[in-house]
């Protein structure tokens, strides 16, 4: 029972420091939206993160899978993102570390969650 325990409360760090990586992204995101073309996307990409963070508050996995899904788009997008000044650098170099912390942190709580008990 102590292993189940230690493994129920490792995922819920995990859980956590994933909240804290989507609330993270829902400021760049909206800070994002003033220094893009495309303002639209960043809003959108804001409130997904915030319904991921609605989300991980909850016991299921939704909210895990969508940090993932979300942080893999954001890295799969940054090599193709115009870079014209230094506000461009920082704010894409934060979201490369947020979104490499994001797919860690969602795979080893996906990893970490309690096996559902066998009969």
């Amino acid at each position: 029972m102590l292993c189940h325990d230690a493994r129920l409360v490792a995922g819920r760090n995990w859980r956590t420091i994933l909240g804290w990586i989507g609330l993270a992204f829902v400021v760049l995101e909206v800070v994002s939206a003033f220094l893009i073309d495309v303002p639209v996307a960043a809003i959108v990409f804001a409130a997904l993160f915030l319904l991921a963070w609605f989300l991980l508050r909850r016991r299921g996995i939704a909210g895990v899978l969508l940090v993932l899904v979300l942080c893999a788009i954001e890295l799969l997008g940054i090599p193709f993102y115009e870079r014209e000044d230094a506000g461009d650098w920082i704010v894409q170099g934060l979201a490369l570390v947020l979104s490499v912390l994001g797919v860690v942190a969602a795979i080893a709580a996906l990893r970490q969650r309690p096996k559902p008990a066998t009969a």
